[in-house]
């Protein structure tokens, strides 16, 4: 049993699925060399799908498919980066199917998958439809609500007998939070599947690719030949393919739960794995492309969905927990901080949500609400003290498990949140929660170990889902992220606090909060970049330079499109994430002589040094595009997304003008910028005079 339990941990982990060596049949697999456009690497049946009877390695793209790598690429607006992107349709003849052609870079190399295509859909079809999507979702009122519309919506376009919304816990553990189904299937609802299920490099997998399809479960792979790349030696890397075959003990595991065919759509707002919309058929089906592309964009918007309500949510609890502490703060902060955080011990229970807290300092112990014994509460300090302390916040929503002796009272204590403040007088807070008893319905028995495989080394995935209970004992509702984030602000707070009454040079402190101020002063409290004082006083200095040196100075005024209808539509706390979002891309678009400021309300200026009105263009586009890329959700936007319009204007100093000058010539290029569609970039001529 311990022996088949190691390996199941091990082997499934370790296995490469990011380098199969294989791909699903359906489709073709092509790996370009850039300098030359010949096919290094191919796996599929070329004949079966473009009627080429000849031999593709060694050939060209123009021989093989009829048209080049260089004429795929030229076509409007195609960049191709580490992700498949679209790069055109393209009819084989002689009785051939249609294909999808996707593209995508891998080191020195493009790799073209080529995919049946579907009936053809008008784009203003297309257009409508993803509009609609996107407004049922924008306007559930919960994210649950919205997760089924997502898995309603999902299974509507491909047919599936199942679409799940799966979301992965803090254990790495998954859950069902939403299905649509076939009436006659059993429901998955609110099951619960083990790590092992989805093992470390499937996740990152899954994190990576946001597409996964598998039409036939009894598919057999297409080799990839030859099996190492010409120019690396090294297997290809296809973590990013749409045909990449699959781990066989995946495609056991989906033929154990009775599935013919799946496709997963990863969930990932700000970029990191939430979860997946998981979606099962008893037989094999295939999605066309245009299908599989609606569907990751109903990913997008849900994911989009999961990031704007968490953020709205943590940043009221944040506000919340911040006036509590902010309260017990200014209550320590005379000279008897640690007497007055004894007496203050209750009013603690509203800094951090527990059911009782306690304080251990100079031999003495204030508790309140449900806490474990005094006796129990000073050993537990101590261990603190001695195995934690390197932790300046510890949080275990099971402490038994690190803890043996809490054994004695689960009851009161299965969860701990703990800041030790190491001094020559320790003082330990610690906040409980209480034993909360789960009843979790696993999809199958999660401890069972995996059954060895054929060959050495090689596992076979579990075989039973039915329903599994399980009740928990020995934990405590998890201590949300928010939470511990404003327990380690906390910590850092009431240390300062308590030391103060160490301190005694107050000219220092003095030094100190002044030198706070002076940065307060100059910088923007919600962005952080640089404030109106601040760009005022920059871009004088910067034009009494260039006047003296005869050097050309840019300035760039930055307005975020359509602004004021985002921010009645979502409310002041997204446009005020939707503000540091911009200021962000601004900043990473920058070079390292130029200056970002927010000038007021949705407005921001970048001040060029040294620099002409070429120079400043191309540094506004990179900016104007690092913000189209962000893909901020803006329904009210013609695009869909939040864009900036920019106006730049360029001025040697002794030759025209005054600084006011080019503040109104950028500014009267903003505008032409607005009047001309925004989202885009306006230059106006160097030097030109106002008019």
């Amino acid at each position: 049993m311990a022996s088949t339990r190691t390996l199941d941990l091990s082997t499934c982990e370790r296995e490469p699925i990011q380098i199969p060596g294989s791909i699903q049949p359906h489709g073709l697999l092509l790996v370009i060399d850039q300098s030359n456009d010949q096919i290094l690497q191919a796996a599929g049946d070329a004949a079966q799908l473009l009627g080429y009877r000849g031999e593709v390695l060694g050939e060209t793209t123009h021989e093989v498919l009829g048209t080049s790598l260089v004429d795929l690429l030229q076509l409007p607006e195609t960049v191709l980066v580490r992700e498949p992107t679209y790069l055109g349709f393209l009819e084989p003849g002689n009785g051939k199917k249609g294909l999808v052609i996707t593209g995508h870079q891998a080191h020195a190399t493009t790799i073209l998958e080529l995919e049946p295509a579907g009936a053809p859909a008008s784009a203003a079809r297309t257009l409508a439809s993803i509009r609609s999507m996107t407004e049922r979702l924008s306007d559930a009122s919960e994210l649950t609500d919205a997760c089924f519309l997502a898995a309603r919506e999902v299974r509507r376009l491909t047919g599936f007998d199942r679409v799940m919304v799966y979301q992965f816990l803090s254990d790495c553990s998954g859950v069902v939070v939403a299905e649509d189904k076939d009436a006659h299937l059993t429901p998955f609802l609110n099951h619960r599947y083990p790590a092992s299920d989805i093992p470390k490099q499937a996740r990152e997998l899954y994190r990576r690719s946001a597409l996964r399809i598998i039409p036939n479960v009894e598919y057999t792979p297409a080799p990839i030949m030859p099996m190492r790349s010409p120019l690396t030696d090294e297997p290809l890397d296809m973590s990013q393919c749409i045909l990449r075959s699959v781990s066989p003990v995946h495609l056991r595991y989906l033929k154990n739960m009775g599935v013919g065919a799946s496709m997963s759509v990863s969930l990932l707002p700000s970029g990191k794995l939430w979860g997946l919309i998981a979606c099962h058929n008893a037989t094999a089906k295939f999605l066309p492309y245009e299908v599989q592309e609606k569907c990751r964009h109903v990913g997008h918007i849900l994911s989009q969905q999961i990031w704007s309500r968490e953020e709205v949510k943590a940043y009221r609890r944040r506000h919340e927990l911040a006036g509590a502490q902010s309260k017990l703060l200014g209550d320590l902060s005379g000279d008897d901080a640690h007497d007055t955080l004894l007496d203050l011990c209750a009013e603690l229970q509203t800094a951090i949500p527990s059911n009782g807290v306690a304080v251990c300092w100079r031999g003495s112990v204030a508790k309140a609400g449900e806490v474990p014994p005094e006796s129990c509460v000073r050993q537990l300090a101590m261990w603190l003290l001695h195995e934690k302390s390197q932790y300046p916040v510890f949080v275990t929503d099971r402490l038994s498990e690190h803890y043996s002796e809490a054994v004695q009272f689960t009851a009161e204590a299965s969860g701990l949140l703990s800041i030790t403040l190491v001094s020559d007088e320790p003082t330990i807070l610690m906040w409980f929660r209480a034993e909360q008893v789960e009843e979790i319905n696993w999809a199958g028995n999660p401890h069972e170990p995996a059954e060895p495989g054929i060959s050495p080394g090689t596992l076979n995935p579990r075989k039973s889902f039915a329903t599994w209970k399980e009740e928990v004992r020995g934990r405590s509702t998890p201590w949300e992220p928010v939470v511990v984030e404003s327990a380690e602000i906390f910590a850092s707070r009431i240390a300062f606090v308590l030391q103060q009454r160490r301190v005694r040079d107050l000219n220092g402190l003095l030094r100190k909060a002044n030198e706070q101020l002076s940065t307060l002063a100059t910088t923007d409290a919600l962005t952080g970049v640089a404030n109106r004082r601040a760009f005022d006083e920059f871009l004088d200095r910067e034009w009494a330079r260039a006047s003296r040196v005869s050097r050309p100075l840019a300035l760039t005024i930055v307005d975020v499109d359509f602004f004021k209808q985002y921010n009645d539509f979502f409310g002041h706390l997204m446009g005020d994430e939707c503000l540091k979002q911009v200021a962000q891309a601004l900043q990473e678009s920058r070079r390292e002589t130029d200056f970002v400021a927010r000038i007021g309300g949705e407005e921001f200026a970048i001040v060029l040094p040294d620099t002409d009105r070429d120079g400043a263009r191309n540094v506004a586009e990179a900016a104007r595009a690092r913000i189209e890329k962000l893909r901020i959700n803006h329904p009210k936007s013609p695009t869909g997304f939040v864009t900036a319009s920019f106006g730049v204007a360029t001025r040697i100093p002794e030759e025209t003008g005054t600084v006011q000058d080019l503040i109104q010539v950028a500014d009267q290029a903003l505008y032409d910028a607005k009047n001309s569609g925004r989202n885009r970039v306006v230059c106006a001529e160097q030097n030109s005079p106002m008019g």
